[in-house]
């Protein structure tokens, strides 16, 4: 009898253990149908829409070419010309990533500022300050979303390339620094003057193109200081120091001579003495008496 009792308990006792079971897998697979059915969502990470996936990784692609096209160029700094077919193939297809709509949502409102990484927007507004703090729109003329060098560009770059091929051509011909820079001069000069005018205000440096301010320093560079041929200008900055301290020395030469070489000093000691002077002896006086 105890034996049938015993088999009894523990009968009962498994029965209770696979209903729980069987409640907590009907639950899980409940609770996993019901993540299956909203939209864009798997158990248990989120899918995105496959053609907002493939924009993704297209702009992936396009920020890895920018950023090897950027750094190659640095130095010296050609970013602007080189790289302007990459920047402009990510600058499209990550404003087609924003206005992709797929299943009445567009890819941006679900890729986008989703969380505080952000990594996506991240770089791509870091790519577009580095093109814009280059001022590289300047150096093209946009055409129909197709970037162009500007006229002025082309001018510039001719201009620069004839001024450093007299001086190269110049200087192996002679291999004299004094005849470069007396046959290269209006050369230089008419290129120095063409790059103050692409100033769109009077600071000038901060609103022309990265690639021609650095070619301008390159050339800058190069005539003061490998050749040295700013000397030619020593002669009036002389005239100009000598007569701004000899200006600066008037002022103390005329308190000098005031009080070396005036009328006063010839006064009797009467006509010398103040009044307020006299109104003061005259008060102690009378206190005194």
């Amino acid at each position: 009898m105890e034996k049938h009792y015993c088999v009894f308990v523990l009968y009962l006792f498994y029965s209770t253990i696979s209903a729980k079971d069987e409640s907590f897998i009907m639950k899980a697979n409940t609770k996993e149908n019901i993540l299956n059915q909203e939209e864009g969502y798997s158990f248990p990470y989120p899918v995105y829409p496959e053609e907002c996936t493939s924009l993704l990784n297209t702009i992936a692609q396009y920020a890895s070419n920018f950023t090897f096209c950027s750094i190659k160029n640095a130095k010296p700094i050609t970013l602007c010309r080189n790289c302007v077919e990459n920047y402009s193939n990510l600058s499209k297809i990550y404003n087609e990533l924003m206005t992709k709509v797929v299943n009445e949502t567009t890819c941006g409102s679900l890729l986008i500022s989703q969380d505080r990484f952000d990594v996506v927007l991240e770089y791509y507004d870091r790519i577009t300050d580095i093109w814009n703090k280059g001022h590289c729109n300047d150096c093209f003329d946009f055409t129909n979303e197709t970037a162009n060098l500007s006229n002025n560009t082309i001018r510039f770059n001719k201009m620069a390339e004839d001024t450093m091929n007299c001086i190269t051509s110049t200087y192996n011909l002679t291999n004299n620094t004094e005849e470069v820079c007396v046959r290269c001069m209006q050369s230089y000069i008419s290129l120095d003057i063409f790059y103050k005018s692409l100033s769109k205000d009077s600071i000038g440096v901060d609103t022309i193109c990265m690639d021609i301010v650095d070619s301008m320093n390159t050339t800058r560079s190069v005539w003061s200081k490998s050749l040295n041929c700013c000397k030619l200008r020593k002669t009036p900055e002389i005239i100009f120091l000598c007569c701004t301290g000899i200006i600066s020395l008037l002022p103390l030469l005329f308190y000098v001579a005031v009080k070396y070489c005036g009328p006063i000093r010839d006064l009797p000691n009467v006509l010398k003495e103040s009044r307020f002077k006299q109104s003061i002896l005259r008060s102690v006086q009378g206190r005194i008496n």
